[in-house]
């Protein structure tokens, strides 16, 4: 991750007060905060900026000796605690925004950042639904085991938006994925399924593809997810803590969206791996859910 620096000074007056006199408080120093990406935390980076913004306003209304009368110099110090303290909240959400994406990323590739017209369109559908989905209930299920999301149920427009996305799984670069690396070519996979070939580019690559372990779909049902930004949540949709690596065979016409248990044709004991791997990414991915929920800017 890059870092990258900013102003955190408020030059505000110490109101102890000798006779008639007060004394400047010495500035803050200037800190440098690490930075994952600006597109993961744009909320928590805007309110940050907004923040710098007003206390770069209230440095210029100091008076030149940085001495006041009491009557000037208790608005301007109450101001500039505001600020401060203001400044200090923004700073720790961005923090925890920022170490839950290290999380979800975890050492894989970011997803392309939602444009302005799909993260407006997701944060109407997200605003809509949130009245109506107070209490999450289980997933809906299909009579194949396919986890869906019904038109009348109150998170079917998030997900119409959501699926029409551009896909960031296409051309996924072959980097490992819950530690392994990608299976070769003509290699036989645990599943009990072999590895095909494709050619790409005139060279022979395996037939393998991203796999949510969760269901993407599914992923909308989690606790407290209508609780992010459009850009929090679409990190965590995409999130390479979620993927592996699985044929193309088995992910299009086996996983597609169903949870691990409903998957058949696969060998037994590779299964139930699956369904432990799958209850795992569950509980992972509400805590990480939760603590994004908890680092938005209210």
């Amino acid at each position: 991750p890059m870092t990258v620096g900013r102003d955190m000074r408020v030059r505000g007056l110490l109101a102890v007060l000798v006779l008639l006199l007060s004394t400047l408080l010495l500035a803050l120093p200037s800190s440098a905060i690490a930075y994952a990406d600006a597109a993961a935390c744009p909320a928590q980076v805007a309110a940050l900026d907004a923040n710098q913004a007003k206390i770069a306003a209230h440095n210029k209304l100091l008076p030149p000796s940085g001495v006041a009368p009491p009557e000037v110099a208790g608005p301007v110090n109450r101001e500039a605690d505001q600020l401060n303290a203001e400044k200090d909240g923004l700073l720790a959400s961005l923090a925890r925004c920022e170490a839950v994406v290290d999380k979800l990323r975890d050492n894989g590739p970011a997803p392309k950042p939602l444009s302005e017209k799909n993260s407006q369109a997701m944060a109407r559908a997200t605003a809509a639904a949130r009245p109506r989905w107070q209490n999450p209930t289980p997933p809906v299920k299909m009579s194949d085991g396919r986890v869906t999301i019904p038109r009348n149920h109150p998170l079917r427009p998030l997900w119409d938006i959501v699926k029409k996305l551009q896909n960031p799984m296409a051309d996924y670069p072959l980097v490992p994925l819950q530690g392994e690396q990608p299976p070769k070519p003509d290699a036989k996979h645990a599943s009990g399924y072999e590895v095909g070939t494709r050619v790409v580019k005139g060279e022979n690559v395996p037939a393998i593809s991203p796999d949510h372990i969760v269901p993407k779909v599914e992923i909308l049902y989690l606790p407290r997810f209508l609780e992010l930004t459009p850009e929090n949540q679409w990190e965590v949709l995409n999130a390479p803590i979620n993927l592996q690596w699985l044929p193309s065979e088995v992910n299009a016409q086996n996983k597609n969206s169903k949870s691990a248990e409903d998957m058949k044709g696969v060998d037994s004991d590779w299964q139930q791996e699956q369904i432990a791997l799958q209850d795992r990414k569950r509980k992972e991915l509400t805590d990480l859910i939760a603590q994004l929920a908890d680092s938005q800017v209210r």
